[in-house]
């Protein structure tokens, strides 16, 4: 059988699934962020690099969805590392819980995530605690036309920068 037809234990394979965190996740910086105001939400691309050097970064975007006021963050999808994955975010408890992303699956992370912030965008913010957000959502309804320049915008992100170390 050929290594792509062996199948890997659990204890290999690494995926998430619905991990509960008692913590909240590394801010946002301001700097490496484009912002899109979209009604009641407003979504942030960032350019993250994590990690102590070179050979040991991880870079690529993270999208982060946040009320229009900008003052709570309640979804963040991070398109970078061995393990894309995306967060619900519980910012009155100070808590995450973290989802594992599956490309062989799903196919490209960044289209899929703008797929399902256009699609699912009420539900995934319940499911985050942000209920009456998630309501003036459904009911005012929100600006889903910036995804296309969310999308190009996280795509740009995946390049290294002059300032990630």
């Amino acid at each position: 059988m050929a290594d792509a037809e062996i199948p890997r234990s659990n204890r290999t394979v690494e995926t998430i699934r619905g991990q509960y965190h008692k913590f909240m996740l590394i801010p946002l910086i301001e700097r490496h962020s484009r912002w899109f105001n979209a009604g009641p939400v407003s979504i942030a691309v960032e350019a993250r690099a994590l990690g102590d050097s070179a050979e040991r970064m991880v870079r690529g975007p993270s999208l982060h969805v946040f009320n229009a006021a900008r003052t709570e963050e309640y979804l963040r999808f991070d398109v970078f590392g061995k393990v894309l994955h995306y967060h619900y975010i519980h910012p009155a408890l100070g808590h995450n819980t973290l989802w594992g992303y599956d490309p062989d699956t799903n196919g490209p992370m960044i289209p899929w995530t703008c797929s399902a912030l256009r699609d699912r965008l009420p539900v995934m913010l319940r499911r985050a605690g942000a209920t009456a957000l998630a309501d003036e959502v459904e009911t005012m309804g929100w600006d889903s036309s910036v995804l296309d320049e969310v999308a190009r915008a996280a795509t740009q992100a995946l390049a290294p920068r002059e300032d990630d170390l």
